[in-house]
């Protein structure tokens, strides 16, 4: 993970002022740990839900473990607020900022 941060680091470098970058890194450091654990339910969110219709929608929160609640009518916020709960279930003392980060940096792995 180390190198992957490096390789940012020089990259955001390049483009943003020292003091960007810094922040930038260090919210994606506060992320890092919950990385692989985001990546594991954005892709299983994706993979139940191709068509985000309601139906998928209850079975991403049955295959996470949390209950099928959600309060956007945007389908896509829907499933990323059922993700954000596994997270918090899993990792509670985790701030929501550091979680939604680290679905963010999963999502954008996902799809690239």
């Amino acid at each position: 993970m180390k190198t992957l941060i490096d390789a940012i680091k020089y990259w955001l470098s390049r483009l943003l002022s020292r003091d960007l970058v810094r922040n930038v890194l260090d919210g994606i450091e506060r992320a890092a740990p919950y990385l692989d654990t985001a990546y594991e339910l954005v892709q299983t969110a994706a993979r139940l839900a191709p068509n985000r219709t309601v139906a998928e929608l209850a079975s991403v929160a049955d295959a996470l473990g949390v209950p099928a609640v959600w309060r956007s009518d945007d389908k896509g916020a829907a499933i990323r607020e059922l993700v954000l709960a596994a997270l918090r279930w899993r990792f509670p003392q985790v701030p929501d900022r550091v979680l939604n980060r680290a679905i963010e940096l999963a999502y954008g792995a996902l799809r690239p």
